[in-house]
């Protein structure tokens, strides 16, 4: 009777650390697969480091070397705009949308404006002096925009 007990606790302990196992490499993997977040403006900003664009996103600067700035955000939710919010803004993205709230309800301004579309963001960005935004560079063509920084890999 001992020894069946034995063996089912080394079976238990043999198979019980298997679904860790799986997270861990499932968090591993995500972790290496994630794309880098570039930042991106309109040809003619430049010199940003995350330090100014928490102040810009956080409608603490509206203007840079006289240009007024118009920064976009991409919906909310979206993976990009995640690692975006912790890795340059330092905060959750819930965090972030309840300060605009506070800074709304108060008169010091509105967020700045959702796109869906990474393709419309950096279209938008194209086409309007002062644009400023984020998005996942794999596959897209950044021409015609000046990349700022780049977040992740």
């Amino acid at each position: 009777m001992n020894i069946k007990a034995t063996k089912r606790r080394v079976s238990v302990r043999k198979w019980g650390s298997f679904p860790w196992l799986v997270v861990a490499c499932a968090v591993f993997c995500a972790t290496m697969c994630q794309a880098s977040v570039v930042v991106i403006c309109h040809p003619g900003l430049s010199g940003f480091d995350a330090k100014d664009l928490n102040r810009i996103y956080t409608g603490r600067v509206v203007r840079v070397g006289g240009e007024a700035v118009r920064p976009v955000n991409l919906k909310s939710g979206s993976s990009v705009r995640d690692v975006f919010m912790r890795d340059v803004l330092k905060q959750s993205d819930d965090d972030y949308i309840s300060y605009w709230i506070v800074r709304r309800a108060i008169g010091k301004g509105a967020p700045p404006p959702e796109i869906d579309n990474p393709n419309e963001l950096l279209d938008f960005i194209r086409h309007n002096a002062g644009a400023i935004g984020y998005l996942d560079n794999t596959g897209l063509d950044l021409t015609g925009v000046t990349v700022v920084l780049t977040v992740g890999k």
